[in-house]
Formats: C-alpha cells, structure tokens, sequence
C-alpha cells in the first residue's frame, strides 16, 4: 500500500488510454455499420437488450463490488462466491433462453427466439469471469483490465462488421457479442493464477451476498427508468423507430459515459479522503464540476445545434429521422452530466440507501415521462424526457447534498458560467449558417462546428477562473488516485 497513490496514477492512464482507444474506434464501426445495417436491425437488437440487459444488471448480484470492498478476502469465500455466480449463470441463462418466445410474442417479432436463444449463454460465460475480474481490481492490475476491456470490444467490432459485410444482418451484432464474451473468459482466466476451490457452507459469504444486494438493489431501478423508451417505442412504433432512437441515443451518451467514467474514478476517492475537511471536500467538488461543464456543455450544445450535420455524416442520410431525436437527447445529455455527480456525493458521504430512496422517487418519474411522449412518436419521447431531466436536477443536487458542505445555490453559480461558453458557442455555429447555405453536411459541419469551437476556446482562453478550473481537473486526473 505505500505506492498505492502510483498505482492510481498509473491505473487512471490506463484506463482512459483503453477506454478513449476503444470508443474511437467503435465510433469508426458506429460509422461503417450504420451503412451496412438497417434501422431495423439494430431495432431487433434493442428489443432483445431489453430483457438480456435487465438480466445482466443483476447477474453478479453485485458480488465483485462486495470482493473488491472487503479488506480481506479467504481462498473459501473466493472460491464459495464464484460458485455461487456460476449457478446464479446457470439460472439465469435458462430463464432468459425460456424468455425468447415470451418476448418475441410480446413485440410481434420472430426473429426475437433466435437472437434471445444466442444471447442467452453470454449469462453463463459472463458469470466465469465475475471473480477473477474482481481479483485484478484488488491487485490493482488496471493495465491488465484496461488491455482486456480493449481487446474483447475490438473483437466484438471486427466481427461485427467483418459478419456484416458478409450480409449477416442483424445476426452480425449478435455474433459481435458472443465473440467479444468468449474473448473475454479467455483473457481473464489467462491474466489470473486463481482458481476456485470447492464451495463452502459456512465460509462467511452471507455478508458479502447482503452487501451486493444494495447494490444490485439501484441497479435494478435505475436500469428500469434507463430502458423503459426502449420497451415502450419497440412494443408500440416498431422496431424501425427503435433502431433510429438507440442510434440517437449511443451516438450522443456513449462518448459523455466515456468522459465522465475516468473523471468519476479519480474525483471520488479524492473526496472521500477531504470529507473530515468540508471547506476543502466543497471547493474540490465544485472544481471538478466546473472543469467537468467547461469540457462537455459547449461540445454537447454544438452537437445539438448541427444535429443534422452530425447524423448524416456519421450515420448517413437514412437515419436522418433520428436528428430530432439527438437534438433532444443532447439536452438531457447536458443536464445528466451534472447528475451524474450526485453519485460522487452521496458515495463519498456514505449514503449509498439515500441513493437508492431518491432513485426510488426519480425513476418512475423519468418513466412516466416516456409514457406522455409516446403519443408523439420517438421525437416526444425524447422531449419529454428532456423535460424530465430539467425538473429532476436541481432536486435531485438539492438530495444529494444533504449532510454535505454543498449546496444547490454553489452548483448552480459554478454552471453560470460553462452555460455562458456553450451558448456563445452553439450561437456562433447556428448563425453561421449563411457561411456555408448550400454546402455539403461535411463542409457545413467542420465549417459551423469550428467556428463554434473556436470561440469557446477563445472565452474559455480569456477567462482566468475557466482556464483555472480546466487545469486543476486535468492535473487530477493525470497526478492523483
């Protein structure tokens, strides 16, 4: 432990090297699929994830987090626990492969049975890897998680597309998955020396069990509120509408999940370790927030803005319908990336249940606005999720901040003034226009968009407490645990 802080240091680089690395080039896949898969294919896809996610949320029943928790861990509980998620996989695999015909009468499509019935053994696969994966995060082995987290997701992507060319169709991201599995098993019980003994009645896993059950406990909800579109779009637009609306959706969240992810790993236990100093836990947080905003909000308004632009370039002109829809997104995009946060608070003040009531009163919420934009196509949906968001935040900072030094008034002075930049910004893009009326959507997006950027690096530039703020995120991300 007396180098643990280097480890960190050096686990952090790792992982925003693998994880960075491997959403650029599932952005060059997003780029090549979209041209060689239909709406409906990725549509059939998420009708499928429905039921194949909810089931993997609760999967290892939150038992790695418990493993990588403890302080000390015996070879029979070890052993007992990976037993356990193995029968668990069993269980599991069987329900969601006796699912298929449910689901595939649900939505009116049989292709679901086949898809369902594939997708149902990554449960048992999956289940193979929860200890071992939960060994190298105690030995904090980032590189080794970093580097098998890179190559199980290029071999997805490889077959994907490879399967696609071929003309697989849909079956060519099922294939994708299965691949990416199996690589997985493969690395992780390679990297690891471990291997389980037999399973022990009484090796004291019970807590651990209880411990997973909380967090299986948030998962579940916020897993409901994140996938309820999906269900109701595919069961009542179709699975065209789906497949525009999760296009939509990845296309946007996938990139503000990969910033936000690293950011978290290296805010949270530093606030953990000022909690006894408040004066410096609030400056801290609110620092990071403002860095954090400085970097999304004026991408996010641009994306927004050419929203036309960005789908027809990335995705091409059929999925132009899913414009609508990003612009929307890109506003709960904004708004999520403050609530996000609210994790960093309640996590590092111990209120891990206070988490999960407020997730309690949020989610149906979040879900209920689903149901009142259905009407009006994945447009409303989108919409009304937006709105969801706009009411949601500010209550769900004022929760969280609850028993901290950090108040809703102190998080809304320090958005002031990212706001600011990314509204000069997505100003300066829109009434740019004029500059390239009848050009292509490449030469109107890298035109728009850089004049866009431009000047919010200029007021960024400009602003001592922005450039500030900017470089105390970044120098934490680079130097501290």
């Amino acid at each position: 432990m007396s180098n643990v802080g280097a480890q960190s240091a050096r686990g952090v680089a790792w992982t925003l090297a693998g994880q960075w690395g491997l959403q650029g080039v599932r952005m060059v896949s997003i780029v090549v699929l979209a041209r060689l898969l239909t709406p409906d294919d990725y549509g059939l896809m998420a009708m499928a994830w429905v039921i194949t996610g909810f089931v993997a949320t609760v999967g290892s029943l939150g038992l790695s987090e418990a493993v990588v928790q403890r302080e000390h861990v015996s070879h029979a509980q070890a052993s007992t626990l990976f037993w356990l998620n193995l029968a668990l996989g069993v269980l599991l695999t069987g329900l969601v492969a006796a699912s298929a015909p449910l689901l595939a009468m649900f939505y009116g499509r049989s292709e679901l049975v086949g898809i369902t019935l594939a997708l149902s053994v990554t449960f048992l696969l999956g289940a193979l890897t929860v200890q071992h994966q939960a060994i190298l995060l105690r030995r904090l082995a980032f590189r080794t998680l970093a580097l098998r987290s890179f190559t199980s997701g290029i071999t997805e992507i490889a077959v994907s597309v490879a399967a696609a060319f071929l003309g697989a169709g849909y079956w060519s991201l099922v294939y994708g998955q299965l691949a990416g599995v199996v690589l997985n098993v493969v690395v992780l019980w390679s990297a690891v020396d471990w291997r389980p003994g037999r399973p022990r009645r009484r090796s004291g896993v019970r807590s651990f069990v209880s411990f997973g059950g909380g967090i299986s406990t948030f998962r579940v909800l916020d897993y409901a509120s994140r996938n309820a579109d999906n269900l109701l779009i595919g069961r009542f637009l179709g699975a065209d509408a789906l497949g525009l609306y999760t296009r939509g959706y990845g296309l946007l969240m996938a990139p503000l999940q990969q910033i936000h992810g690293p950011v978290a790993n290296v805010v949270r236990p530093t606030m953990a370790g000022l909690w006894k100093e408040p004066d410096r836990y609030r400056r801290y947080y609110l620092s990071a927030l403002s860095g954090l905003c400085f970097l999304v909000a004026p991408v996010v308004v641009l994306l927004a803005v050419l929203a036309e632009q960005v789908v027809e370039v990335l995705l091409g002109r059929p999925w132009l319908p899913s414009a609508d829809v990003f612009r929307w997104l890109s506003v709960a995009g904004l708004l999520q990336v403050v609530g996000f946060t609210n994790g960093w608070l309640y996590a590092t003040s111990g209120r891990s249940w206070a988490m999960a009531r407020w997730a309690l009163i949020s989610r149906p919420v979040l879900i209920l606005s689903f149901v009142v934009g259905l009407p009006w196509g994945i447009t409303g949906v989108a919409v009304a999720y937006a709105a969801a968001q706009l009411v949601l935040t500010p209550l769900g900072i004022a929760r969280a901040g609850r028993g901290t030094p950090v108040s809703l008034p102190d998080v809304l002075r320090v958005a002031v003034r990212p706001a600011v930049v990314a509204a000069a910004a997505g100003l300066a893009a829109g009434l740019s226009w004029f500059l390239v009326p009848e050009q292509t959507a490449l030469v109107q997006l890298l035109v728009r968009g850089g004049i866009g950027v431009l000047v919010a690096v200029g007021l960024v530039a400009s602003w001592s407490s922005a450039r500030r703020e900017i470089t105390t995120l970044v120098r934490s991300v680079r130097k501290r645990p």
